[in-house]
């Protein structure tokens, strides 16, 4: 047992009962709470598909709302259970790239990380890291990215910059949360947009609540000519 676990015992997110190690979940209380759907295709715009893999209740919202606001960054674990479950279940549909949407650069400094990436990353690394050799992120030397990876699949491409809105989503209604969100994303020039030409993108986020902020992210990936946009969330309670 390191000393996080001895100083906090790691308990199942949702029912608080005591788990073998951080991230772990009892299994009625996944069962709970796992809800693997996909958003109506008539609400969608710039995305393909979006898929939702739980409902946004007890443990997945507390296991979210303490990693994004509270600092407890190995809640973040709490994701994997619900990443495997859609493994399990993994339509046919493999990105070339998976793109997080980013925190703002004002966010990321107070809080120290995006959480998108904590829920994500290791996920993804574990498609990726026997597929090709990696290269240190210009911007960041402890994150390895990948290169030449021709006809690779699941290769993290943190691509986007957000602009600091300087307001939080959630306490918006679902107008002011797209006119706050609608051109709040770039692309970061530190990337070479032709990767993502006629490439399969899949944009991943921590909640669905109005769609917003993927149509926004996906509506600045169209501009160079991806072949698909999907998009996976941890959770959402409008659907």
């Amino acid at each position: 047992m390191n000393l996080f676990d001895f100083l906090f015992p790691p308990v199942c997110p949702h029912c608080g009962a005591h788990v073998k190690q951080q991230g772990d979940w009892c299994d009625s209380c996944i069962e709970a709470v796992l809800n693997i759907r996909q958003v109506p295709s008539k609400l969608l715009s710039s995305l393909d598909s979006v898929w939702i893999l739980a409902d946004y209740i007890g443990g997945i919202k507390s296991m979210i709302y303490d990693v994004k606001f509270n600092e407890k960054k190995e809640q973040s674990k709490g994701a994997a259970p619900f990443l495997a479950s859609y493994n399990l279940r993994m339509h046919a549909y493999k990105p070339h790239y998976v793109i997080p949407i980013p925190s703002s650069s004002e966010k990321k400094k107070s809080r120290g990380y995006n959480q998108v990436d904590l829920f994500f990353y290791n996920w993804v690394l574990s498609f990726t890291n026997h597929e090709c050799d990696t290269f240190k992120d210009k911007q960041n030397s402890n994150r390895p990215i990948l290169e030449d990876c021709e006809d690779k699949y699941f290769q993290w491409f943190d691509c986007l910059y957000k602009l600091d809105t300087h307001k939080e989503m959630w306490s918006l209604s679902g107008s002011e949360r797209r006119n706050t969100i609608e051109d709040a994303f770039l692309w970061n020039n530190n990337f070479d947009s032709s990767l993502i030409r006629d490439k399969r993108i899949l944009l991943v986020d921590d909640i669905y609540t109005t769609g917003a902020t993927l149509e926004s992210a996906a509506r600045v990936l169209r501009r160079y000519s991806p072949q698909t946009i999907e998009a996976l969330t941890i959770a959402s309670g409008s659907f």
